[in-house]
């Protein structure tokens, strides 16, 4: 006899042969998607890395985390740009290729963040491809965050600044990493070896502490110069990217959250393990602590 249907038997079958395929698929394009991930950000910290080097080229000494004028009261040198506002990444611009951004932003006078982020369409509301992990999906809307009447393009990159918490007063930090408020340290300071120096890495704006502080609202911004979270972080505690964290804190989306991407000053950029026991953390991230690291212990 000639059928002109499907049984339901055959439908189940199809239908189970279909599920499998898919529970199969899934985690294979997941996989495909976490590792271009891995890739841009590698080559985003890479580019990042690479311009601090040639900012020491032009310049004999890296650039500040924050380049302020006036902290001397509070134990901070002074700055290095004499009567400049800014921060890292604004420092670098000119070395990865965003000459025309760096020469929009206002730096010369001391609170440019009200000219350069006054509205969404000033130059501080920028977003660049380059300062943003593709893994870390708890971005806003535009990657624009809002404080207030200010707006500024969100990162996910800062400097190292060493073992210790982040403060607005010299003396309650060991200032033992590359970048802190108005810094300009020299490579011939890195006596631990550029290759075993933490500059950069990653961190995530997932599960982000519940206050009510411009850093939380709208910081991680290259546009904040007030800020030091901003602009750095620390290994003064571990890294974390999906509890509940720190700003102070480095840490990723990447691989649930299992481990982030750092590039050291050689240039070189590599993910390390969240299960690094702080002990080694810590001697990465200092420039001049003596100690002797071994690179094949490092998960």
């Amino acid at each position: 006899m000639k059928r002109n249907a499907f049984t339901l038997i055959e439908l189940l079958v199809v239908i189970a042969i279909i599920a499998i395929l898919i529970a199969l698929l899934v985690p294979a394009v997941q996989k495909v998607r976490d590792a271009a991930a891995v890739t841009q950000c590698t080559n985003n910290l890479k580019q990042i890395a690479l311009a601090a080097q040639d900012y020491h080229g032009a310049n004999k000494h890296f650039p500040s985390a924050i380049n302020i004028p006036g902290q001397e009261a509070f134990g901070w040198a002074p700055e290095p740009d004499t009567g400049k506002s800014y921060g890292l990444h604004v420092a670098l611009f000119p070395y990865y290729d965003q000459v025309p951004l760096s020469q929009q932003v206002v730096t010369n006078i001391l609170n440019p963040q009200n000219v350069n982020c006054a509205s969404p369409t000033t130059i501080g509301a920028t977003v660049l491809s380059l300062l943003k992990c593709p893994a870390d999906g708890a971005f806003p809307p535009g990657d624009v965050g809002q404080y207030g009447g200010l707006y500024f393009g969100l990162v996910s990159y800062g400097g190292c600044s060493g073992t210790s918490m982040t403060s607005t007063t010299a003396s309650q930090m060991l200032l033992n990493g590359v970048f802190w408020m108005n810094s300009a340290v020299t490579i011939n300071q890195i006596t631990d070896g550029t290759s075993n120096t933490l500059f950069f890495g990653e961190r995530s704006r997932l599960n982000l502490p519940p206050t009510t502080s411009s850093e939380a609202l709208g910081g991680w911004a290259w546009a904040n110069y007030y800020a030091q979270e901003d602009n750095t972080m620390n290994t003064s505690e571990p890294m974390e990217g999906m509890l509940l964290h720190d700003l102070n804190q480095f840490g990723s989306q990447h691989s649930s959250g299992g481990m982030s991407i750092f590039a050291f000053g050689d240039g070189s950029v590599r993910p390390i393990s969240k299960s690094i026991s702080i002990v080694l953390y810590q001697r990465l991230s200092t420039r001049a602590g003596g100690e002797i690291v071994d690179q094949s212990e490092i998960p």
